[in-house]
């Protein structure tokens, strides 16, 4: 595990996108189009999706503030960032409404609108985005004149493909022309995209000739008065208007009775089938492999070559789009040059078609740095950033103190503050293996597996509001539920029973058999009312991915589509059944048989009525792309308050990792290991890397992201609530506050705190959207205030058990101690002599110790050292 030669990257980094990203020096390819359409008379013919929709995108056509926005611009919409190659092509060469002529003129290509308004020679409100005579104009112009074709289809045979019902050319034309653009705008929003309510679906013919909860068919070939549809959009029938904020147009409506007397007809999806081969982007081939930068305004140019299936290469660096992921270390232009712009290191991204690659960008903090002698370390996350620090030219911080480790390890893997106890035997512990044997000790107290198992409630949507309906909650079922939830996880985590098994567990559960080896609450929320909720919920918990944008379009900046969200979304159809929702009907033949992409990166034949166990199967394969990789990395998080990727559930190529290598091997081992939790966390909280200083150093000052010292940050909210307890706890009760779980924040009471004022104000998450970033822990006004000034702060202080049995001691009190005990129970360390002098001071002149003391644990208690893990 630790030679670092055997090291190798995992083959899934390079098929993010199942796109080989890679680095080459030179190749042979086409040549750039900006040169071959820079002469007017270029026989070359351009390709609508190779040259057409992203040039397109690279002028901001497709852009959401242009006509790729949901109402288009001027009449005229194009899929947003162009990724539907059929509609904008449709889109293209349909008729526009503009008195100046048609979007494409074959028989005048000069007077095509889309080459007279972005040159404005007429009116355009997006004003002039190329010059006559360019390249870019030429390519477009060339496009026109050779005909305009889009994609190339294939024509199926409708006898062999079996399909009944043949409709008019007219009729094609009429339903993506009218009633497409119709249902998209308003009616999808509830009944497309995966949306079913009333269990009515419009995406296809079928669905809507089936209907929905109601048992009646929502269109009736031929029969406008039968159709319910009709009904709803006209609004007569005051218990069914849709859509509800407003009523259809008059020639709306009367284009879908048109639609539905002409037999409704619906292009079959067998009918216009895009040809794959030599349409399917295979790799992105970008140079340099990695920029180097030693002074401000340095350059590169950076290249992308384009390589498709059919082994085609073009360099396609000017109709690649260009983004920079901190504009403080580099700027990129249009045309992919780079310019140093400070020192540090971040990515530059390029994306063309469905390509993304990400370009390191490095300028290290100083040349005169010495370098880390990496060799000294035995933990290979040492020896790992180690190598990053000095590429970067950064000295990492000097170790931490004993107290500060004490505490900072403490917070992290238990959530628990040290006692003063635990804390003066670990100071006077001679022994050079102590901070081993205390993450050992940790790993195996109970408050180890409550904390943890209170962070996988936040990333797996423990919420008691959501897994019961608001009468259960009411009535103290949904806590109850809750509390099940928290109670199933823990016992995982402290048997140390592996995160595959714990995951197992949640995605195979058996709702009708209830909490027992499985947990079935995760599928019973209430907020997975649709597939897609499901689907959206599975890739956040525990993938670390974001599907919600792919749920309308395609992401800018992320590889997914609408339809790689649709179809991961249709393996969560069938659990959800269990939940009442009506099956559809299927073709007996292949109701249990369906082919479906797992985010692309695994096939899976479905032949089952629950196809989780596929799903389970494929995030338990070793090479699955994100699945050890996420929790690697939120652990990772947890100790160190940034991500390897950050955010940490942003799992994408255009967020790559700020060291690669580190989260490579953590995750390979974790794997190795049998995905052993405590494993993952020893291995992290034993390195040098976690155990650094949080004092910067003169190279080290702006890093945050490359683990050259501990970043200070504040405890969680369940954390402070335990600690404000813990400070001021009767001496004989200190021990119990610790470890009755039942009565702590980070144990059972973090269900019932959950949406508290204290909880809001500290961060704590309620669980109800699929976001690591529900939790804050940054520091805010409100947060200074509520130490300040907060009732339950006072009540802590005023009811304190340490300070009502130091007033009730018939013995004299030796001020010293008891100002030694105040800071062991706050800020877990022994008081200077400074800070002694200066309690002593504000004791003596105290009406009384009580009060002296209440006032000195209330100073200690807004302190950052109390406030902040540092």
């Amino acid at each position: 595990m630790e030679n670092l030669g055997k090291i190798t990257c995992y083959t899934f980094l390079i098929c993010f996108l199942q796109l080989k990203i890679v680095t080459v020096a030179a190749i042979e390819e086409t040549s750039p189009p900006e040169i071959r359409f820079a002469d007017t008379d270029s026989k070359s013919v351009p390709d609508f999706q190779k040259h057409i929709v992203p040039l397109l995108g690279k002028l901001g056509c497709s852009s959401a503030k242009c006509h790729g926005s949901f109402q288009g611009a001027g009449d005229f919409r194009l899929s947003l960032f162009g990724f539907d190659f059929q509609r904008d092509h449709a889109a293209l060469t349909g008729e526009a409404s503009s008195k100046d002529g048609s979007r494409i003129n074959l028989t005048a290509p000069d007077r095509s609108l889309i080459l007279l308004k972005p040159t404005k020679q007429i009116k355009h409100r997006g004003g002039e985005i190329i010059e006559k005579d360019t390249w870019e104009y030429n390519l477009l112009h060339r496009w026109i004149q050779s005909g305009a074709a889009g994609i190339p289809i294939a024509k199926i045979d409708k006898a062999a493909s079996g399909s009944k019902t043949v409709f008019s050319k007219e009729g094609i034309q009429l339903f993506n022309d009218k009633i497409l653009p119709l249902l998209e705008n308003n009616c999808y929003e509830c009944h497309g995209n995966n949306q079913s309510k009333g269990d009515l679906q419009l995406k296809t013919r079928e669905d809507a000739l089936l209907g929905g909860a109601s048992g009646k068919a929502a269109i009736v070939p031929g029969k406008i008065n039968k159709s319910l549809l009709i009904e709803a959009v006209s609004h007569s029938n005051p218990d069914l208007q849709m859509p509800p904020e407003r009523m259809l147009e008059a020639d709306e409506i009367a284009d879908l009775e048109n639609w539905i007397a002409q037999g409704a007809p619906w292009p079959d999806p067998a009918d216009l089938v895009p040809i794959q081969s030599g349409k399917k982007l295979a790799r992105l081939i970008y140079e340099p492999k990695e920029i180097l930068f030693h002074n401000s305004e340095d350059s590169a140019q950076i290249r992308i070559v384009a390589e498709w299936e059919d082994g085609e290469r073009e360099d396609v660096t000017a109709l690649t789009r260009f983004r920079t992921n901190n504009d403080a270390v580099v700027l990129v232009d249009e045309l992919g040059k780079a310019t140093s712009n400070g020192k540090g290191d971040t990515h530059i991204v390029a994306l063309y078609d469905n390509g993304i690659a990400a370009i390191p960008v490095l300028r290290p903090v100083t040349d005169k740095q010495e370098q880390i002698d990496v060799t000294k370390y035995h933990n290979p996350i040492d020896k790992l950033v180690g190598e990053k620090l000095n590429k970067l030219g950064i000295s990492a911080s000097k170790r931490c103190s004993d107290t500060e480790f004490l505490r900072r390890v403490s917070i992290d893997l238990t959530g628990t503050l040290p006692s003063p106890d635990e804390v003066l035997s670990f100071i006077a512990d001679p022994s050079t293996d102590k901070r081993n044997n205390k993450i050992n000790e940790l790993l195996g107290r109970p408050s180890y597996a409550a904390w943890w198992a209170n962070k996988l409630c936040d990333f797996t949507g423990g919420n008691p509001a959501s897994i019961s309906s608001l009468l259960e909650v009411a009535t103290e079922n949904g806590y109850v539920k809750a509390t099940r939830w928290y109670d199933w996880i823990y016992e995982k985590i402290a048997t140390n029973q592996s995160y595959l098994e714990l995951v197992e567990g949640i995605m195979l559960s058996d709702v009708s058999r209830g909490v027992g080896e499985g947990m079935p609450y995760f599928w019973t929320r209430q907020s997975l009312e649709e597939p897609k909720d499901t689907a959206m919920s599975v890739a956040h918990s525990f993938l670390g991915i974001q599907l919600q944008c792919a749920e309308c379009h395609k992401h800018p900046f992320d590889q997914w589509t609408q339809n790689d969200f649709v179809d991961f979304s249709n393996f969560f159809d069938t659990p959800m059944l269990k939940k009442g929702r009506k099956r559809r009907a299927t073709n007996p033949s292949d109701a249990n048989k369906k082919e479906l992409s797992l985010l692309r990166s695994h096939k899976v034949t479905i032949d089952d009525n629950d196809p989780r166990k596929p799903i389970m199967d494929w995030l338990s394969r070793e090479d699955n792309p994100w699945f050890a990789r996420s929790f690697v990395n939120r652990v990772w998080a947890g100790y160190f308050n940034i991500g390897i990727v950050e955010p940490t559930d942003e799992f994408t190529p255009s967020n790559p990792p700020s060291n690669p290598q580190l989260l490579n091997w953590l995750t390979q081992g974790f794997v190795a290991s049998g995905y052993d939790m405590k494993w993952l966390h020893r291995q992290i909280v034993s390195s040098e890397t976690y155990q650094r200083s949080w004092r910067p150093n003169e190279t080290n000052r702006d890093d945050l992201r490359n683990f050259s010292r501990a970043i200070p940050r504040r405890i969680p909210a369940e954390v402070i609530y335990d600690a404000m307890k813990q400070a001021t706890a009767k001496s004989d009760q200190l021990e119990n506050v610790r470890t009755n779980l039942k009565r702590r924040g980070t144990g059972h009471l973090s269900m019932r705190m959950a949406g508290t004022h204290a909880m809001k104000v500290f961060g704590k998450p309620a669980r109800a959207i699929n976001c690591d970033c529900e939790r804050v822990n940054k520091p805010t006004l409100l947060q200074s205030i509520f130490l300040q000034n907060d009732p339950l702060v006072r009540m802590r202080l005023e009811s304190s058990g340490w300070i009502t049995e130091v007033g009730d001691s018939n013995n004299k009190n030796d001020d010293t101690e008891l100002i030694k005990e105040a800071w062991l129970r706050s800020v877990n360390r022994l008081p200077s002599q400074t800070e002694i002098s200066r309690a002593k001071e504000h004791l003596a002149s105290a009406s009384s110790t009580e009060d002296g003391l209440t006032d000195l644990l209330w100073a200690l208690m807004n302190t950052k050292e109390f406030i902040l893990n540092h």
